[in-house]
């Protein structure tokens, strides 16, 4: 048999792989606070850029400029997800 049973089945119609990042978001509690959006308009970018720069820095042991401007354009809005690296 090859397989025609499963002929034209996407990944995300076949019910054996399911999205297990999803499940695991419902699964997890998170804290109130985090139920609301941030005004992102109100946020002084100029201040929070350096600091991100540093903390990542500190975090990783190394600069990693592809890391700091991935969280920079998920910032500004310009990322168009987290699961994936493309900027519109």
């Amino acid at each position: 048999m090859s397989g025609g049973f499963f002929r034209g089945t996407s990944a995300e119609q076949d019910t054996r792989f399911s999205n297990k990042q999803a499940k695991l978001l419902k699964s997890q509690k998170f804290a109130p606070v985090l139920d609301h959006p941030v005004d992102m308009t109100k946020v002084k970018m100029d201040v929070i850029r350096p600091w991100i720069a540093t903390r990542a820095t500190e975090l990783l042991g190394f600069e990693d400029e592809v890391l700091i401007n991935f969280v920079y354009g998920l910032l500004d809005g310009k990322a168009c997800c987290f699961d994936c690296l493309c900027f519109w």
